[in-house]
């Protein structure tokens, strides 16, 4: 489990660095979708309204666009941002609601799994949506692109690497080190014994760090080999093959990666419920404020029109 921390900082993405890692990216054109969701949560309202043109230039960075795919991919994108707010923010509104609910309450950790399932599922919703805008540019892409997308994985795992090798050199680790910043961005700041509660917590979840890095590899691999499989593929090809792509975003094509996942999200759920049932009143109500000014900004984005 993992998750992407994209500027600006959405609840989305915050409420999923709480529950895992940092996931890089493995699905190039199909991450869009992804990421655009999460900026759909975001509580500044401008930095949505941006989305269309910010996803662009993330997208261009990966894969270099000449001026067709160009043209394509950014009225594509501008018409997915229009179907977002009109769908999906509503439904990301009443997350944050329940999640504020939660935040009263005491929940124990398959509950914390169940609220990170529902945000899963709006990533998913906005995956799906995506397949047939990038089936429709995929089979153009040259190698190339394909060249600097492979280029770009690349680089992303040099930079992991360093990122877990500082930490460690630290003495601490990465994935608790960000999720204990998101912590303390809704419950404000964590006692001493909070934290060490937190620590331990999440050195019994059974995260992996060689197994995590080993599954982003494998998934870059198959993306880059699917895409240069579709060069010059129909459109029908390229969309059954993306869903399929789409589908192992979430799911690994590893059963004993999915075993270990599994295990793993169960684990960092019971962790959260943790830390959760040692914060007090004042905390609660703190993470109250902060759920509920995003779901103002999030009802507010979803009421505007063209």
């Amino acid at each position: 489990m993992s998750f992407t921390k994209f500027q600006p900082v959405p609840w989305a993405t915050r409420l999923r660095a709480i529950i895992g890692g940092a996931r890089r990216g493995w699905l190039a054109l199909g991450l869009a979708c992804l990421a655009l969701a999460l900026s759909g949560c975001s509580a500044a309202r401008l930095g949505y309204g941006a989305a269309p043109e910010l996803m662009y230039l993330w997208l261009d960075s990966y894969l270099d666009f000449d001026k067709a795919q160009a043209r394509r991919v950014s009225a594509e994108l501008k018409g997915l941002h229009r179907w977002h707010r009109n769908e999906e923010l509503p439904l990301v509104a009443d997350l944050l609601q329940e999640a504020q609910t939660m935040a009263l309450q005491n929940p124990d950790g398959p509950r914390f799994c169940a609220l990170y399932a529902s945000v899963m599922q709006r990533s998913d919703a906005i995956t799906q949506r995506s397949v047939p805008i990038a089936a429709a540019v995929v089979p153009g892409l040259k190698p190339e692109q394909l060249a600097k997308l492979a280029s770009a994985y690349e680089k992303n795992n040099r930079k992991m690497r360093e990122e877990w090798q500082d930490a460690r050199t630290q003495g601490t680790d990465l994935r608790t080190h960000k999720s204990l910043e998101r912590l303390e961005d809704l419950y404000g700041k964590l006692s001493a014994e909070q934290i060490r509660v937190f620590k331990d917590a999440m050195a019994q979840t059974g995260f992996e760090e060689k197994r995590y890095f080993d599954e982003v590899q494998a998934r870059q691999q198959t993306v880059i080999q699917t895409l240069e499989g579709l060069r010059g593929a129909d459109v029908n090809t390229a969309q059954s093959a993306l869903a399929d792509l789409a589908h192992r975003y979430y799911q690994s094509a590893n059963p004993a990666y999915r075993q270990y996942h599994a295990q793993m999200t169960s684990n960092t759920c019971q962790a959260f419920a943790r830390v959760h049932a040692q914060t007090g009143a004042d905390q609660r109500k703190h993470m109250v404020r902060v759920l509920k000014g995003y779901e103002n900004d999030v009802r507010a984005l979803a009421a505007q029109k063209d």
